[in-house]
């Protein structure tokens, strides 16, 4: 269960930011998976998170995403992995905002540093429950896949399938054209190491890969994204 250091539940509520909205998706003790919709023009402040690795997929809408020094700007469907301690913001740049699943691994909202930020929230906490709503029905939340029952859901343009997968064949075969992040087990080389692990954010094609050499002992639970077919 996702919860700050002041005991706030955030499953089934929004958390209004000024820069738009956020609301928890899926949580299963080491991942946990948001959404987040960022107004045109708006942007997340300038923050790191020192013990905590973030994945962004971006669903819809064209962002630019920066750090320190230099900026990359975003299309969908696209990705990024955001290593601990790493400072970066996220703008809005298209028409209608843009649709965003942020990766955060452990679950913790609270391991949070603001450098800079266009609502003055330097070096404040997470939202609390003052920014609390209740989730509306428009809001998507996802259940925890089993073995050889995928659950699929539709979300700003785009297919999510959340898996449970024992056979590394299954791995091997995934369609081009997808982003996939880990939820639950992963991949480990014939010595135990670990090669692919829960919040870890990659393509098919790297998926493929990995999968040629290395190994899912225990299985593996994934959430792939697909663009929706038109």
């Amino acid at each position: 269960m996702e919860l700050n250091k002041s005991g706030i539940n955030y499953h089934q509520v929004i958390v209004n930011k000024p820069w738009g909205r956020e609301y928890l998706m899926y949580e299963n003790g080491t991942v946990g998976i948001w959404f987040l919709h960022i107004e045109k023009d708006a942007r997340t402040s300038m923050h790191c998170h020192p013990h905590k690795k973030t994945g962004l997929i971006l669903l819809s809408g064209e962002a630019v995403l920066s750090f320190l020094n230099d900026s990359t700007r975003l299309k969908p469907i696209s990705k990024m992995m955001i290593r601990e301690g790493l400072f970066h913001s996220t703008q809005a740049v298209s028409e209608g905002g843009v649709s965003i699943i942020e990766v955060e691994t452990p679950c913790d909202k609270t391991n949070l540093v603001r450098l800079d930020d266009e609502y003055g929230r330097e070096e404040k906490p997470y939202e609390g429950k003052d920014s609390i709503v209740p989730m509306t029905k428009d809001c998507l939340t996802m259940n925890h896949p089993k073995e050889g029952r995928p659950e699929k859901y539709s979300l700003s343009g785009c297919i999510l399938s959340a898996e449970k997968i024992t056979e590394i064949k299954a791995l091997r075969e995934r369609p081009a054209g997808e982003i996939v992040t880990v939820l639950d087990g992963g991949l480990y080389s014939k010595t135990d190491e670990p090669v692919l692990n829960p919040g870890d954010v990659v393509s098919s094609d790297t998926l493929h890969r990995l999968a040629e050499r290395f190994y899912c002992p225990k299985g593996i639970s994934i959430l792939s994204i697909k663009k929706e077919k038109i």
